[in-house]
């Protein structure tokens, strides 16, 4: 690797080359030959009718369905939530590839053993609870975990559950035995420094512990539940250099084969609950940090899911934790499902009581959380009055505009409106909505940002290159030699143009995947997959003499735009009596129109 500690783009190839796309693909997706690609249903959106799209000759995905597209490396991006370094990382281990070690600046160097050392500090610390609970002053810790909790020994094990003692020092002094300096147990969070005089104590006494750990299983932090009728009944660790709540779930690094594999996340509220539901076999929960879901957190479980499934209380305080996940949710384009449980139970009560199979009847059976919102406001609001029903659709068109398709909110729409006996006509106007078929345009039909357009003439021409460049390595040549890829002027295709110059500069062949793995911005992909698909199939000579006449079609629209301008400003020279500058540019536009008849005259011939 490179001193930033990049991998080199030659290791890059060398990983894509060796992978087989529709093996990796294929562990996640049913896919079926359909002439020369392959076929499946999309795992990123809800996908009925086959529109996943594999091309195993150029290395892309794409779904026509969403939008979404890429290489190998952008589909275990969005697969399993990982960033581009730990896709490469992660298939050069699978096929064999060895990757250098990355070199590192002496800053990075420090940067690094001192996480090594906060996270060698977990560990011990870890080790420590386990040793605590299975110690004869753990007794009652382990006799509420298995008699009170339900919990086997060997989930007990597995979730590396155990005893902070009821003691201020426990822990400081094992630290302290095995050479950990009081500082640094007290920015791992485990140790809190006193408010007056020197010295420190340990944050976590009397508590059953969860270590916290993240998508690699190392331990970042801690939760510690009192047995007893203490407060706070639940404390979390603080946020550290390990360590961000708003970015972590519970379980998140053991429940992401289990998500990929049921396309199913479950979301409680409790370290218990996500226990005692991954012990009868839903591995696939997890839990928030005590707070409400976070944007990071929805988009991490979109990642690896398409069905999101919130399980909560139903008390007012379940309803209202729903209640506050639906904006961030819908913002991130997921319709999440809600299980309200019977007033008095919470997951790990209810599934103990129901056992697994009434557990899976009831996530079966769970709603809409978007319908549970709009009844809980028309539950609230005041039917007796045409101002209190204009006050529910007010409330209301908050939940059902933020709702990314267009299908989805008219029919929540609709629903809404009978419930008040309004016509759906009248709520979609108090809200300024438009009509079906109606002039003004709707909301884009799903959660996906779309290929950014340019304006005026010339993106039929600019898109025109880049898939003939993606198409042939010939033909990427000629256009880069001409000119023709610098010409481009809309954002996106010029970054994706220079990716590809890039690449015949470096002597080397820019087909589609290699192109992809060259591109920062992480929209650009399904771009480049778009333009592959639409693109054509043409021998190495065909693809060259398109690309020659192209750039000579590009040169004469360049060239006839520069006319018209020279034209415009030989009209205002007249206007102002500039006759000196009106016979300057009346020489330039004759040059301008001889080049092009030039140009028209090769074309022929």
């Amino acid at each position: 690797m490179d001193g930033g500690g990049r991998i080199p783009e030659h290791k890059i190839d060398e990983v894509r080359n060796a992978v087989n796309i529709a093996e990796v693909i294929g562990r996640r997706v049913k896919l079926t030959a359909a002439g020369r690609t392959l076929k499946g249903l999309c795992p990123f959106h809800g996908d009925t009718d086959p529109s996943f799209i594999v091309n195993r000759e150029r290395g892309t995905w794409h779904c026509f369905g969403c939008g979404e597209g890429g290489n190998v490396f952008t589909f275990l991006m969005k697969d399993e939530g990982l960033s581009f370094p730990e896709a490469v990382k992660q298939l050069a281990a699978q096929y064999g590839v060895s990757l250098p070690t990355p070199e590192r600046t002496p800053e990075q160097k420090r940067q690094d053993q001192h996480r090594q050392r906060l996270l060698r500090v977990m560990e011990l610390a870890g080790n420590f609870f386990i040793q605590q609970l299975a110690a004869p002053g753990g007794e009652p810790a382990r006799r509420y975990l298995t008699d009170q909790r339900g919990l086997r020994p060997q989930v007990i094990r597995d979730f590396g559950l155990g005893w902070a003692p009821d003691a201020w020092e426990g822990l400081r002094r094992f630290l302290g035995s095995q050479g950990v300096p009081e500082a640094l147990g007290i920015e791992a969070g485990v140790l809190v420094a006193r408010d007056k005089g020197d010295g420190c104590y340990d944050r976590f006494r009397g508590r059953v512990m969860f270590p916290i750990a993240d998508l690699s299983g190392r331990v970042v932090s801690f939760g510690g539940r009192v047995m007893g009728g203490g407060e706070p009944k639940y404390l979390n660790g603080p946020e550290t250099l390990l360590f961000k709540k708003s970015a972590t779930l519970y379980n998140l690094e053991r429940a992401r084969p289990f998500m990929r594999k049921k396309d199913r996340a479950l979301v409680v509220e409790g370290y218990f609950d996500v226990i005692t539901l991954a012990a009868m076999g839903f591995g696939e929960t997890v839990a928030p940090m005590g707070t409400a879901l976070t944007p990071q957190q929805v988009r991490r479980l979109k990642g690896q899911a398409s069905r999101l499934v919130l399980v909560f209380d139903g008390d007012q305080a379940g309803v209202r934790a729903a209640r506050r996940s639906l904006p961030l949710c819908l913002a991130e384009g997921v319709q999440p499902q809600v299980l309200l449980l019977p007033t008095g139970e919470d997951p790990d009560s209810f599934a103990r009581a129901q056992g697994p199979e009434g557990m899976e009847a009831a996530i079966a059976a769970a709603g809409s959380l978007i319908e549970a919102v709009l009844d809980q406001i028309i539950a609230e609001g005041d039917l007796s009055t045409p101002e209190g029903k204009s006050a529910i659709v007010a409330e209301a068109g908050g939940v059902i505009k933020a709702i990314g398709d267009p299908v989805s909110s008219w029919g929540h729409l609709s629903r809404l409106a009978a419930r008040l006996n309004l016509p759906a006509e009248v709520a979609a106007a108090r809200l300024g909505m438009p009509m079906p078929g109606g002039r003004r345009p709707s909301a884009p039909p799903a959660p996906v940002r779309a290929p950014r357009q340019a304006n005026g003439a010339g993106r039929q021409w600019q898109e025109a290159v880049l898939q003939l460049a993606l198409c042939e390595g010939r033909a990427a040549c000629v256009l880069a030699r001409e000119g023709a890829l610098a010409a481009l002027e809309d954002p996106d295709l010029r970054a994706v143009a220079q990716a590809v110059e890039h690449i015949v500069d470096a002597g080397g062949e820019p087909d589609p995947a290699s192109v992809i793995s060259r591109l920062d911005d992480p929209d650009l992909p399904r771009l480049v997959s778009r333009l592959t698909q639409d693109g054509l199939s043409l021998s190495p000579d065909q693809a060259a003499a398109q690309a020659e006449a192209l750039c000579v079609k590009i040169r004469s629209w360049q060239l006839r735009q520069r006319r018209r301008e020279l034209t415009s400003q030989i009209a205002e020279a007249q206007s102002r009596g500039d006759h000196e500058l009106v016979g300057k540019l009346q020489d330039q536009r004759q040059r301008e129109i001889d080049t092009v008849s030039s140009l028209e005259t090769s074309r022929k011939d």
